[in-house]
């Protein structure tokens, strides 16, 4: 059943215009937003945390109005995240060029240039499936760790829509080689770093919580001596913004446990950055705080 719908979604995504697309799947939005209440709560209850904490960090008040809206606002942002998924096959360097600003290029490009391959921490925030698809149309080879569908039909579908546009997909649970591969062929390695599903987590500082973050990425840097930084692509109207961040590196005198946990820190920091500044676009729609400590 959902495969075909989301068969039928890619159907619509390649044939409809992007202004109707974009209508149909904002009323889809709204719908979902109305009828599934424990979701909502979830979403909201997110929002709600984020708004409270900017306002100890930052002092900038909020009202309960202001949650609902960002919260809508959020529904919709996953709307157009969904529809440009669908839309990818029309993705070309010319609607790169249109719709995307691109920033600090320079610091992938330099990290690419010591041939160790790159490991990009990114998350759930803007359009992170469009993110990578973006940067294989810049001429990047990119590979993206991804976690399978409860359908496999489902998951069929979104590693065809990625290696048609030059995204190689390693699903989480297949053999470590292939990541091994990929930073061995200079490969940028896309991977989501704020939310914790097959692997052992570990704790952070996120929201002025305790909250349980994947250690894989960082662990990962850590095995393979490869580079090391973060990159996003952020909705900005119409258009999008991609750009990529150092991630500070660990002292050389800690040992490889106390590394993980420096350099686990330094991209949930990052990522909480992000969330405060675009809460309409965190579109991580669980409860992040269920793994707080």
């Amino acid at each position: 059943m959902f495969c075909l719908i989301y068969k039928f979604c890619c159907f619509l995504g390649i044939h409809l215009p992007l202004k109707v697309a974009y209508f149909i799947a904002e009323q889809i939005a709204r719908l979902r937003y109305i009828f599934f209440p424990s979701l909502r709560k979830t979403v909201r209850n997110n929002i709600k945390k984020t708004l409270a904490y900017r306002k100890k960090k930052f002092g900038i008040d909020y009202k309960s109005y202001d949650v609902i809206k960002i919260t809508k606002k959020a529904y919709l942002n996953f709307a157009k995240y969904m529809t440009d998924f669908f839309n990818i096959p029309k993705w070309d360097i010319e609607v790169v060029k249109n719709k995307v600003f691109l920033e600090n290029f320079n610091l992938l490009d330099k990290c690419l240039e010591k041939g160790k391959g790159v490991i990009a921490l990114t998350a759930h925030i803007g359009n992170w499936e469009l993110a990578g698809i973006v940067a294989s149309i810049l001429g990047y080879k990119v590979s993206a760790i991804a976690i399978p569908y409860l359908s496999p039909s489902v998951t069929k579908i979104y590693v065809e829509r990625r290696k048609d546009k030059g995204v190689d997909v390693i699903l989480t649970g297949s053999n470590p080689k292939h990541i091994i591969k990929a930073l061995r062929e200079n490969r940028v390695l896309a991977i989501l770093g704020d939310r914790p599903f097959t692997e052992k987590g570990i704790y952070v500082k996120f929201m002025g919580e305790n909250v349980l973050f994947p250690r894989g990425p960082a662990t990962l840097f850590i095995k393979t001596k490869a580079e090391y930084i973060a990159g996003f692509l952020i909705m900005e109207g119409k258009n999008y913004r991609m750009f990529f961040r150092e991630i500070e590196k660990p002292p050389s005198n800690l040992t490889e446990e106390e590394k993980i946990k420096f350099l686990t820190q330094k991209g949930a920091n990052i990522i909480e950055e992000l969330i405060l500044a675009y809460p309409s676009q965190w579109l991580n729609f669980s409860n992040v705080w269920d793994n707080s400590a």
